[in-house]
């Protein structure tokens, strides 16, 4: 199925943010598919509009979310949207589209959990904790869940397979 044919509905997806580098983040779109979370990313790196230097404030500038912060699709740019469309969801090539992108095989999944506590770094950015989903490899994925959304919900409906 392609992307542009997947009906988004208030129980097959959720946006969030992740951390990576340290400081670094990169906003994705997780569609729950039967199988899989796949994660399309959706918009580069975010910051918080900055003080300082004319050249600092300008980039910042770039980097900054506008428009209703409480609705999670302001996080979202169309430029990314745009490029999906076309997209395969069950190929491996959403990998090979964007090295951000990932799948998560629902039966890999042992453990998704909320954690209320708001996110270190997200300034002014409304969110509702993070959800960590955790797989049988030992791995870890931290979603910070953005805007009007509900991370208890998100967590209950990774785990419902």
């Amino acid at each position: 199925m392609k992307f542009k044919n997947f009906e988004l509905n208030s129980d097959n997806y959720f946006i969030a943010m992740q951390y990576f580098g340290l400081i670094l983040n990169r906003t994705f779109l997780v569609l729950l598919t039967k199988d899989q979370l796949i994660g399309l990313k959706v918009n580069g790196l975010v910051s918080v509009e900055s003080g300082g230097s004319i050249l600092a404030k300008e980039l910042a500038n770039t980097m900054t979310v506008k428009g209703d912060l409480q609705n999670p699709y302001s996080y979202v740019k169309s430029k990314y949207l745009d490029k999906l469309q076309d997209l395969e969801l069950a190929k491996e090539g959403i990998l090979q589209h964007d090295k951000s992108n990932f799948i998560i095989r629902r039966a890999d999944i042992i453990n998704a959990y909320f954690d209320p506590k708001k996110k270190w770094g997200m300034g002014y950015y409304p969110h509702d904790g993070k959800v960590y989903v955790a797989t049988n490899d030992g791995k870890k994925k931290e979603f910070i869940i953005l805007g009007n959304q509900s991370g208890h919900k998100v967590a209950s409906l990774i785990l419902t397979k």
